[in-house]
């Protein structure tokens, strides 16, 4: 989670000073903590990344091609010398840079999949359905956007762990090496905190245009099942819940810096991303390919965005 991660990465330490071991995790919790992180970023992710480029019959947005590799970044450099002696300086300032630098790119990409959800639901909604195709710069836009984030925070990361070597260390965070300057995380907090807000509210509109859509479907005595992706919507959703959740446990752990459940919650969210995102059915398909599957049949559903258009017309007219 990764308003939570920046907190937990930099010690949440701008009230007052905290012991050198902050974290108080066991062998045990290291442990998780590494399956969690490891086998979505070493074979989960890759496979189902694997599966969506070469068949033929999976067609996926260029932003969930984008989230699978963030995440696979992420568990990759979350796993390193997570266990033994000390990591070697030059090591540990590496991992700590680049760790510091991932709340504000795993942000932007949980924000990417609710964007498109709530543009597929107003294009629904409308006479006019959303199209890649119209809008070829805000694609370029959403890809490219989250990597410089990326990039200019780990930028200032490196100039000031260079410049302050003895605040990066594996001792305070057990999981993983971590570079304590409070600037740098207060501003990471401030940033991230703004992208999953804007996350939750896109979250709670696209529930509300949802809702509007299905009345007029029910009023019709049909479904939105002919022209949403209902499925992936369902996902999107289960992910926006995700990082609803992690927003409230983040400002939870601040009153207990100790605890290694919420750096341990962090390491979910690779595991999150590949079980909501990797178990669809067109994936699944691809994955055991050795199996019969029953094709859907096709079924022609009532357009109901004119029913949408005339109901909102009505309603202004009845409001004149």
């Amino acid at each position: 989670m990764s308003l939570q991660l920046v907190l937990r990465l930099h010690g949440c330490e701008t009230g007052g000073s905290l012991p050198v071991n902050v974290v108080h995790a066991s062998r045990e919790h290291v442990i998780v903590y590494l399956v969690l992180n490891m086998w979505p970023a070493y074979f989960g992710l890759p496979v189902i990344l694997l599966a969506v480029t070469l068949s033929k019959e999976i067609r996926r947005h260029a932003t969930f091609i984008n989230l699978c590799v963030v995440y696979i970044l992420i568990g990759m450099v979350f796993t390193g010398s997570i266990t033994g002696p000390q990591p070697p300086p030059l090591l540990c300032f590496f991992q700590a840079v680049l760790i510091a630098a991932m709340p504000p790119l795993q942000a932007m990409e949980r924000l990417e999949p609710t964007i498109y959800m709530f543009f597929g639901i107003k294009g629904a909604c409308t006479s006019a359905a959303y199209l890649d195709e119209d809008h070829g710069g805000r694609l370029w836009i959403m890809i490219i956007l989250p990597y410089v984030g990326y990039f200019a925070t780990m930028i200032a990361a490196a100039i000031v762990g260079s410049n302050n070597l003895s605040h990066v260390s594996r001792d305070r965070r057990v999981f993983y090496c971590s570079l304590k300057y409070d600037p740098l995380s207060n501003t990471t907090v401030i940033i991230t905190g703004l992208v999953l807000s804007v996350t939750i509210a896109l979250e709670v509109w696209s529930i509300v245009l949802l809702v509007r859509f299905r009345k007029v479907a029910h009023a019709k005595g049909t479904s939105v099942r002919g022209t949403l992706d209902l499925s992936f919507v369902i996902r999107a959703f289960a992910f926006g819940s995700y990082n609803f959740a992690a927003l409230l446990l983040c400002f939870l752990s601040i009153s207990s810096p100790s605890t290694p459940i919420p750096d341990l919650v962090i390491g979910t969210g690779t595991t999150l991303v590949t079980f909501i995102f990797g178990t669809q059915i067109d994936i699944l398909r691809a994955l055991c390919f050795w199996k019969s599957w029953q094709r859907p049949v096709a079924q022609a559903e009532p357009d109901l965005r004119d029913d949408l258009s005339q109901g909102s017309a009505s309603d202004t007219e009845r409001k004149v």
